[in-house]
């Protein structure tokens, strides 16, 4: 794996997700809450990077674990930076949205989280891996316990209504 994996955004970046990975299970509504607004953060950031910057993207081919995801960055994915991340991005916006909804969307994109990230630990460095990881197994301890209210309902009922709450959602 290449890059700096002692700088402090990565330090840091591996810390918050042991963190979620923990919040996850002793407070699986802070976290729920967290990941949702990572996934909002991440697709407004990757889609302002994306039209003003899209060469940016390409430094992940020198940051792979993978050989074949180096290939494609520098392939195909090099010819539609923009096309690529702009569809990422919303995905990225679309998750988080639904990671707030109720039952059966939320444990949707839940899924589709700990999905994409899985799928972009192959990036190494570039996904402060194994930092993508411990937020994929967070993703999934939440699909099993994040309970069916939707989160502004729940944080109102948590933190604005003064209502009993024993970590568990209802």
């Amino acid at each position: 794996m290449r890059g700096n994996i002692l700088s402090p955004e990565y330090m840091l970046s591996n810390a918050i997700a042991l963190l979620l990975l923990v919040l996850a299970i002793k407070r699986p509504l802070i976290s729920r809450a967290i990941i949702s607004l990572i996934f909002l953060g991440a697709g407004c950031y990757n889609g302002i990077l994306a039209i003003y910057y899209p060469a940016r993207y390409l430094v992940y081919a020198d940051l792979t674990a993978s050989p074949l995801y180096e290939t494609f960055i520098r392939g195909a994915f090099s010819r539609h930076i923009t096309s690529y991340i702009m569809s990422i991005a919303v995905m990225q916006l679309i998750t988080g949205i639904l990671i707030g909804w109720k039952r059966g969307w939320m444990k949707a994109a839940l899924g589709a989280a700990a999905f994409f990230l899985i799928a972009i630990a192959p990036l190494g460095a570039g996904s402060a891996f194994p930092c993508s990881v411990l937020l994929a197994i967070a993703c999934m301890i939440l699909i099993f316990d994040a309970g069916n209210e939707s989160l502004p309902d729940a944080l109102y009922r948590k933190y604005l209504n003064g209502a009993d709450y024993d970590g568990k959602y209802k």
